[in-house]
């Protein structure tokens, strides 16, 4: 995952009935779901860049600079999330993504800083059994679609960035159909080979669908081909951490790029009452 340098990302755990607090609001969320995933710990609150829950139900932040546009006001009945709130509420609350897109009008995300007093523009990738969907904010509202490339990004909208693929493939057109895949599975040209989000989408989708990595050591050579790496280039956003989730297994494996550490838990055998930061 790809964010700003501030707390250190750890592998945790999160149990059911742990409350927690919106950063704007006065609410208290109750958790009816397990979660284990990547994240930040800040003056008694944590922070999940991804994870799953005990549904397999999973989760996934990604940066959305210029192109988020976040609801400017609390709806009324509706509880205040900042973008970073938003993937605790999907975790911790539904069992599917279909439960997720159900609720989706009973939250107002808004433009607001969280507890570090940092506001970063994000949009979700979500999976489950049913398939891999998109969660953008876009024109004041949550967009949500099925993803049908599979893969995601950072900025720009997926309708672009299916835009920016087409037109490699020799396509017009912003829609994922049967003639991308054809095209991306018998594309045998190198990939391309920048670091901006547009050409790591593209290479994301050229492993998806031409070499259809499988394996935990065939993912951790893609992410390996897509991690933005800690250097005078990248100094304030690069990859902190590679993770591998196994939603049949509940398992999820996290690579702490700073320090090599590889550590693996899996989600069956969490049942403590207490967070655990592994």
């Amino acid at each position: 995952m790809d964010f700003p340098p501030r707390t250190p990302w750890k592998l945790t755990y999160l149990p059911v009935d742990y409350q927690w607090q919106p950063a704007i609001g006065h609410r208290v969320v109750i958790n009816h779901h397990r979660i284990l995933g990547g994240m930040r710990y800040f003056d008694g609150h944590y922070l999940i860049g991804d994870g799953i829950n005990d549904a397999g139900l999973v989760c996934a932040e990604l940066f959305f600079p210029v192109a988020a546009d976040y609801q400017e006001w609390v709806r009324p009945q509706t509880l205040a999330l900042t973008p970073q709130d938003f993937i605790n509420w999907v975790l911790d609350s539904h069992d599917s993504v279909a439960a997720v897109l159900a609720e989706l009008d009973q939250v107002s995300v808004v433009g607001q800083p969280w507890f570090d007093r940092q506001q970063y523009p994000f949009h979700w990738l979500l999976m489950d059994g049913s398939g891999t969907y998109v969660i953008e904010p876009l024109n004041g509202r949550l967009r949500a679609r099925l993803n049908p490339a599979a893969v995601f990004t950072n900025t720009p909208d997926l309708d672009q960035q299916v835009g920016h693929l087409n037109a490699m493939l020799g396509l017009a057109g912003h829609q994922f159909s049967r003639a991308t895949i054809h095209r991306l599975q018998t594309y045998f040209q190198p990939g391309p080979q920048g670091g901006n989000s547009v050409d790591r989408f593209k290479r994301a989708a050229l492993a998806r669908w031409r070499g259809r990595p499988s394996t935990p050591q065939q993912l951790r050579t893609f992410l390996q081909d897509v991690t933005v790496p800690h250097n005078q280039r990248h100094a304030h956003s690069y990859t902190h951490y590679q993770a591998v989730i196994d939603r049949y297994r509940g398992e999820y494996t996290f690579y702490d790029l700073a320090s090599g550490q590889r550590v693996q838990k899996n989600l069956a055998s969490l049942t403590g009452p207490v967070p655990n930061r592994f």
